[in-house]
């Protein structure tokens, strides 16, 4: 049996190590000359990075495993702040409850908080958090952030908040505390290159195409057009876009995506010890800004730092609504027999990378 897959992300990668392994004859094709597409480590004044923080989820022992076997994980605690320029001062997130006695408006927010609705009814992420920390709190860390990440005018119209307001909104206790005697949430690779050789592994039997462009793929015959080439497969495994995988035939999906701006600083650490990213939720272009020593483990008496600006130049991440979710279902539902779609942009899904090889053991358990 051949198969074909489209894309050498992370779920691609996963894809072509689940199939070799039930003997399928593999090809994967990849766009850009390396594998790994987001989680792919590179370098910039010999300093590791991704584009985007990839910190490995913690998840369970068969995801976490399925990683460390290959390349062995570092454990930690993950911490990031948010900077909020009227009160001209940094704070945790998610929001702590000891930071709100340091605010400037405190009085105002602690009224608002007494003020909560008792049911939580919202039908939109916006007035998800208006319910859940009422609108100071809202203006300060959420409205303007999350609508600069998406392009949107209104969080209103986001229908479903679950993503965004999760668990407890409002976090208290002593931090440190729970810092010292909690379980590490979060690791990454102690390698430099990050998880660039466990996708090396993954396609060590499979045909690899790199740094080419898909001309056309018959869905029908399983026939993959590239460069005056044709190569033919029993199935095809995209993680491409849906509606570029099916040009467009249900219209285009909407996407968001990142330009990353690399900074060397000559200081050993910017950030605070044991923090590793930064929000920006007021009327700068950027929404983050990540140090990468904090989570790669670096070595250096300099520091990296990647500032991330919302752009159209790539596709990171799909869009939470209604209508564009209802669009990704059409194209799903109408795959042709033996083509398949995984990861992130395969199912118009946000997924974290254990998601994504949860996502093809699934698919795999449906093969032959």
């Amino acid at each position: 049996m051949k198969a074909i897959i489209l894309g050498g992300g992370v779920t691609g990668c996963a894809a072509a190590r689940e199939l070799s392994a039930k003997k399928y004859d593999v090809t994967i094709i990849e766009k850009n000359n390396y594998l790994g597409g987001g989680c792919h480590t590179f370098f910039w004044g010999g300093h590791p990075y991704t584009e985007g923080p990839r910190p490995f989820h913690v998840e369970n022992e068969k995801i976490f495993n399925y990683i460390n076997e290959i390349v062995p994980m570092r454990l930690f605690h993950l911490y990031l702040d948010t900077y909020i320029e009227k009160d001209r001062n940094f704070y945790s997130f998610p929001i702590h409850w000891d930071d709100i006695q340091l605010m400037p408006d405190k009085e105002k927010i602690l009224r608002e908080l007494d003020n909560l609705p008792k049911c939580n009814d919202a039908t939109n992420l916006e007035d998800g958090w208006l319910n859940s920390v009422g609108p100071t709190l809202y203006g300060k860390y959420v409205k303007t952030y999350t609508e600069k990440m998406w392009e949107v005018d209104s969080n209103k119209v986001f229908e479903d908040f679950s993503w965004s307001v999760k668990g407890r909104p409002i976090q208290k206790g002593d931090r440190t505390v729970e810092l010292a005697i909690g379980k590490p949430n979060h690791a990454y690779p102690i390698e430099e290159t990050g998880y660039n050789r466990f996708f090396d592994f993954c396609v060590k039997d499979a045909k690899v195409i790199l740094g080419k462009t898909i001309e056309k793929v018959d869905l029908e015959k399983k026939i993959v057009y590239l460069d005056n080439e044709k190569i033919r497969a029993d199935i095809i495994i995209s993680t491409i876009a849906l509606d570029d995988l099916m040009e467009n035939t249900y219209g285009e999906l909407r996407y968001m995506g990142r330009d990353f701006y690399p900074i060397v600083l000559p200081v050993e650490y910017a950030f605070k010890d044991g923090h590793h990213f930064i929000h920006y939720p007021n009327t700068e272009k950027y929404t983050r800004i990540v140090e990468y020593k904090a989570i790669t483990g670096h070595k250096s008496p300099y520091t990296l730092l990647v500032m991330e600006v919302p752009s159209h130049s790539n596709k990171l991440y799909s869009y939470n609504i209604k209508s564009e979710k209802e669009k990704a279902m059409l194209y799903l539902n109408n795959l042709p027999k033996d083509v398949y779609a995984v990861g992130r942009l395969g199912t118009y899904r946000y997924l974290t990378i254990g998601q994504c090889f949860e996502n093809v053991w699934e698919l795999m358990g449906k093969l032959n």
